[in-house]
């Protein structure tokens, strides 16, 4: 017994040896600070998302239990006009930023302040003209979405109010993309706070006052507060935008913007179209109590879109500026992490909908709805469409992140296409199993996801075969590096820096100067940490005769520390998504 005692202290000794051992000459690429960046930006995103849905579901609570459940069903029948006004913000604000991000990556800042320039003037006349229009035609609207002689009054009534505030939504939603982009997502989380917390308010008061028109109105409000609030940013020291002359390369740049933010703002549109069709099929097949299951259903896909909605603001802001950089194993650990985040947490969701129905039902007006509706059973089969939404979701997000535009636009097309015409078949076959259509499209849709990318991976090479990542830069030469925070480490990586370097014919100058100044930076990094931490990333590519380097630091804002007084290098420091970034770019000519 002792002797087994003594065996296992000696074993785990060794273990624990290893343990240490393998820390401190850590050089490979891992997902540290990829991790630490995304913790970071998810804690605002996903608060900002909170924020913002807190206001649409409490609208939605508030009518339906004060006003009635057909209010609640106008609410969702006029739900593809508001996502309209986002398709504006979509194309413009969310295309433009991710090329700002990716402009940032390069450090081009020429081009970071033309493109938000032009996104912002696109923004405002966008947003006056489809106010205007929209504004003069709420009543002719209103009936088209829908007919229903109960709930099409309540329809035109908020569909009058919340036209006239389309402006604010859409450059308020456009800018909120750039000041995430420019790593202030905390300014965004705190803006949209704000005005949520000014809709609860209003919609408590006014509601009771002026019936569904007032939900409309503390909408309203709540988005220019937000505007005036995420707008302070650009005012800022820090910002990376500033306006210039708009004039310079216009032409270019909207087609670039439209071009970029063109596959998800049709994704959003044909999402609104979708939900107008649903909306019909369901109001035929079930009548305006199968809209009302519809719609306490569709509030609980909306409250899934807090996590969706952080994970890909998360991943277009950080993956874009990787993009940039060409940081390609980045892009995969990014991909990973959210995947994985995005997965266990809605799992969970569903599995706390399968086994409390009653909680969404009852959160909705369930209570004041015609006796008989059964919501419980809709709810649970309707949940199981939540996880491989989600997927393919994010797949669309790196699709866009790696610049596979169509693609990610066909599957848009094919994730509601796929609903709808599962959707007819099962009315066709009984209407008391509609709700099952959902589940079975998203299981279909992944499918053919996987049929497409494995299609595109047989044609080109060197990418992987279901992210479609490519594995290496055309024409350049990387190397990815994690570093911990000890001198083993350091000496270890700048001999795996020299040899990278040495192999590529790299001169002797830049490469000395280049280690050089790692080296120094890499003892900043060291000698200055006021905590225990884990490790630094490394990041160096070569690119004809240039050669780049990015180190990322997750930790506290920094500037003092982390550039020595002197290196043989210029450095540029930035803090984004709470990681400390140095750029450090070299060039001249190769042997």
């Amino acid at each position: 017994m002792m002797q087994f005692g003594h065996n296992y202290r000696r074993i785990k000794q060794k273990l624990t040896i290893l343990a240490v051992e393998k820390h401190t000459t850590m050089i490979s690429r891992n997902s540290h600070v990829i991790s630490k960046a995304l913790k970071n930006f998810l804690s605002a995103s996903v608060m900002t998302s909170l924020a913002g849905q807190l206001a649409v579901t409490t609208d939605a609570v508030i009518v339906s239990h004060m006003v009635g459940s057909d209010a609640l069903s106008a609410i969702n029948i006029v739900m593809p006009l508001t996502m309209l006004f986002s398709c504006a913000s979509i194309l413009i604000g969310l295309g433009a930023s991710v090329l700002a991000a990716r402009a940032i990556g390069d450090r081009d800042k020429e081009r970071v302040n033309s493109i938000f320039t032009i996104a912002l003037i696109m923004l405002t006349v966008a947003g006056v003209a489809v106010s205007a229009i929209t504004c003069m035609n709420s009543h002719d609207i209103a009936y088209a979405l829908c007919d229903d002689a109960r709930i099409a009054p309540y329809a035109y009534e908020y569909t009058r109010i919340i036209t006239g505030g389309a402006l604010f939504l859409i450059i308020s939603n456009g800018i909120n993309y750039f000041v995430s982009t420019d790593g202030n997502p905390g300014l965004v989380t705190r803006g949209v706070a704000a005005g949520a917390v000014a809709n609860v308010l209003l919609d408590i008061i006014l509601v009771g006052q002026m019936g569904i028109a007032g939900s409309a109105w503390a909408t309203i409000v709540n988005y220019m507060i937000t505007l005036a609030m995420v707008s302070t940013h650009f005012f800022r020291r820090g910002s990376s935008y500033r306006l210039v002359n708009p004039l310079k390369g216009l032409g270019g740049h909207i087609l670039r913007n439209i071009y970029e933010g063109l596959p998800l703002m049709l994704g959003n549109l044909l999402l609104g179209g979708a939900v107008f069709i649903i909306n019909s099929m369901i109001l035929s097949a079930a009548g305006a109590d199968g809209v009302y299951i519809w719609s306490v259903c569709l509030q609980v896909l909306m409250l899934t879109f807090v996590i969706l909605n952080g994970v890909g603001n998360a991943m277009l802001s950080i993956g874009g500026v990787l993009m940039g950089e060409k940081d390609y194993n980045g892009i995969r650990i990014l991909t990973r992490l959210s995947t994985g985040f995005v997965s266990a947490t809605l799992a969970l969701f569903v599995l706390l909908v399968l086994l409390f129905p009653e909680a969404p039902a009852y959160l909705f007006g369930a209570e004041g709805a015609p006796a008989g509706i059964d919501t419980t059973t809709p709810l649970r089969i309707f949940s199981l469409l939540l996880v491989p939404f989600a997927v393919t979701l994010i797949m669309r997000f790196l699709f866009q992140i790696l610049e596979y535009r169509i693609l990610s636009l066909l599957m848009s097309v094919g994730q509601l296409m796929g609903i709808i015409a599962t959707l007819w078949i099962f009315i066709r076959i009984d209407p008391d199993i509609l709700w099952w259509s959902f589940p079975v499209s998203a299981v279909v849709l992944i499918v053919i996801q996987l049929a497409a990318t494995s299609a595109i991976y047989m044609r080109r090479r060197g990418i992987s075969p279901v992210t479609l990542i490519p594995d290496e830069p055309e024409g350049e030469r990387s190397i990815d590096l994690s570093i911990a925070y000890d001198e083993k480490a350091t000496s270890l990586a700048i001999t795996k820096i020299g040899e990278f370097l040495e192999l590529y014919d790299v001169t002797a100058g830049i490469a000395d100067r280049l280690k050089e100044c790692c080296k120094e930076i890499m003892h900043s990094l060291i000698t200055g940490a006021k905590r225990k931490k884990r490790c630094f990333d490394i990041h160096i590519r070569i690119i004809g005769n240039d050669v780049h380097a990015v180190l990322r630091d997750a930790d506290h804002r920094s500037d003092a520390r982390l550039l020595p007084a002197t290196l043989p290098a210029t450095v540029e420091h930035k803090y984004m998504y709470g990681q400390n970034v140095l750029f450090v770019h070299l060039k001249e000519k190769h042997t």
